[in-house]
């Protein structure tokens, strides 16, 4: 133990520790050289200046504040003694003086003057017999500048601390900004990033399909060359803006947390010689590019905290993937210098501000044994921990459409491109491989088509719902696509957000058909009287779903309540009224429910 506090000194405690060396050591030189003289045995006569100088030696180390008053006491007592018995010792208190001298900060040195200067030296001089003017002027004037020399040498010590500890701060705030500009960077290119892409490529993407989708209907072959160039057009954009999105996307966000931080703590040890110890629980999972910096971001103010306001010596860092929270926890041994109440500065309340905005939170405690911790806690997206990704495989003989699904989808959080394929042959192949969630499928493929290939993955796996794309509005084919167990038939003209959701609510068990050409397809279904779906247990071909919505509509629910009971989507309950509406061949609600209840298809 006492190894490890001297190994904290710096030089100026060594050379006063040199200088209560050299008193020690002029005293033992002393009594040797006049031992014959005393009547006291040896090891008393040589024990007692190692007891002097030993007992002030470890009230420092333990009880620093009663260190100059142990000092005087003892030291003093004992070179009054020694020039009592010694007369040529009186001048052995003066390296004291200098001791005490050094170590008199603030307003101890008014009382330990006193006594060094004045009280010792005048005890001195009546034991040895000294004039009053010799004392005066010899002995109180000597140990004066004596106390003088180390009160000034403790003057240069404190201002060559206070130069130190003014480096090192200007080494942490050139560390901070440094820190502060690299992420600011990243987290500007990764905005601009995600706006490009959530704009302008989306635009680009819905131009494509669009102009895809009106192709096949021109007649005109000068119009359709203009066409394919404004198409060709279009996708050289998409390329070009899907390289930009690529270069801007900073590349340090394709580190994991763990090595994001491992690389910030290795460059704040360097640059402030700071220990900082580092350890992770849990294993880690997939975060946002936001968390991400928010968690860097509140770990690099944390750090900064502790060695600018803290002047802490140790930091020890800990992060925590738990199942329903990130935490970070930083704690340091500034807490003396902070004190317990810390204020929130504008570094904390941006940490604060920050987490409140992914719902997280920030706490400082400061604890008895003068420790600091900061906890920053990050909720888990509760949708993202209880829902599993979809995982959805593009076909399409296109190349060019492929991509641009793939760049309309592909940054959705929820969504999975397990794969894609450009023919029906392939896209059997790629699902049995990856055995997808959704297949979003184009109809109109040579050798086998969407639907033909859409009922050989039913046949082989019925839990995969599959969703035809067109590219013209063709309500004979939806009609067959969703007779044979299509689970959704959009165009190709979809907006990027509508189909988004729309795979999100084909997913969750429904079945959707694009607006426009919803009502064209419940009117020819109503003309054949037929159903897309399995139908034998009435006469109308009735669903137990569509059963559960006429019972709410009987009961005078609107489709906004039902909606919220049947966890629907509300147009997707308007999407089923219409369909129960063509199998019952009426044109509203109350029609309805009368033909129901005549029926006994409901009860009232």
């Amino acid at each position: 133990m006492m190894y490890d506090l001297i190994k904290k000194w710096y030089w100026y405690d060594w050379i006063v520790f040199a200088a209560r060396s050299i008193w020690l050591l002029s005293v033992l030189i002393g009594l040797w050289e006049f031992h014959d003289t005393l009547s006291f045995p040896l090891w008393l006569l040589f024990g007692l200046p190692f007891i002097v100088f030993s007992f002030p030696f470890l009230i420092q180390q333990f009880f620093r504040k009663f260190f100059v008053l142990a000092e005087i006491v003892f030291s003093g007592c004992y070179c009054i003694l020694l020039a009592f018995y010694l007369h040529d010792a009186l001048w052995q208190f003066i390296p004291i003086a200098f001791v005490i001298g050094f170590y008199s900060k603030q307003r101890t040195y008014i009382w330990s003057g006193s006594l060094t200067i004045v009280l010792i030296p005048f005890f001195i001089g009546i034991v040895t017999a000294q004039p009053l003017a010799d004392t005066v002027l010899r002995l109180m004037s000597n140990h004066g500048v004596a106390f003088g020399l180390g009160y000034a040498f403790q003057l240069l010590v404190t201002n060559h601390k206070q130069g130190l500890i003014m480096r090192e701060q200007n080494k942490v705030l050139e560390q901070y900004v440094h820190q502060v500009e690299q992420l600011t960077l990243l987290e500007e290119r990764n905005r601009v990033s995600r706006e490009l892409h959530d704009t302008v490529g989306h635009a680009f993407t819905a131009m494509i399909m669009g102009m895809e989708s009106i192709r096949s209907s021109l007649a005109d072959e000068k119009v359709e060359r203009k066409l394919n160039a404004l198409l060709n057009s279009a996708r050289d954009g998409l390329k070009e803006m899907r390289k930009l999105v690529h270069h801007l996307e900073p590349s340090a966000m394709d580190l994991s947390l763990i090595q994001y931080a491992r690389q910030l703590i290795d460059g704040f040890m360097e640059s402030t010689d700071t220990v900082v110890k580092f350890r992770c629980f849990g294993e880690e999972y997939h975060l946002p590019k936001e968390v991400k910096l928010t968690i860097i971001r509140c770990m690099q103010e944390a750090l900064t905290n502790a060695v600018r306001h803290g002047r802490a010596s140790e930091i020890r860092v800990y992060l925590y993937f738990d199942s329903l929270e990130l935490r970070l926890q930083v704690e340091d041994n500034g807490g003396k210098e902070r004190g317990k109440n810390i204020e929130l500065g504008f570094g904390l309340r941006a940490m604060k501000e920050r987490l409140q905005a992914l719902q997280g939170n920030l706490s400082i405690h400061t604890d008895s044994m003068e420790e600091t911790v900061m906890i920053c806690t990050i909720p888990r997206n509760a949708e993202d921990h209880h829902t599993e990704t979809i995982k959805v495989i593009l076909v399409d003989d296109q190349r060019i459409i492929l991509d641009s699904l793939r760049t309309a989808l592909e940054s959705q959080s929820r969504l999975q491109i397990v794969g894609m394929a450009e023919s029906g042959e392939e896209a059997l192949t790629v699902c049995s491989q990856t055995r997808p969630d959704i297949v979003l499928m184009d109809v109109n493929m040579p050798n086998m088509n969407g639907i033909e290939a859409m009922e050989v993955i039913k046949e082989r796996d019925a839990t995969i719902k599959v969703v035809i794309l067109s590219a013209i509005e063709n309500v004979n084919q939806a009609v067959e696509a969703l007779q044979k167990g299509a689970n959704g038939y959009l165009l190709k003209s979809v907006q990027p957000k509508e189909l988004m959701d729309t795979l999100r609510f084909i997913h969750s068990g429904d079945t959707i058909i694009h607006h426009e050409i919803a009502n064209q397809v419940f009117e020819q279904m109503k003309q054949q009287n037929v159903s897309y779906e399995k139908h034998d247990q009435n006469e109308y071909g009735l669903t137990p779903r569509e059963l559960e919505i006429i019972n709410c509509l009987a009961k005078g629910m609107r489709y906004k309540t039902i909606a919220a009971r049947l966890f629907l989507s509300e147009g997707t309950v308007r999407n089923y009224a219409s369909e129960l509406y063509a199998k019952l061949d009426v044109s509203n609600r109350d029609q309805a429910i009368k033909k129901c209840l005549e029926k006994g298809l409901i009860s009232k």
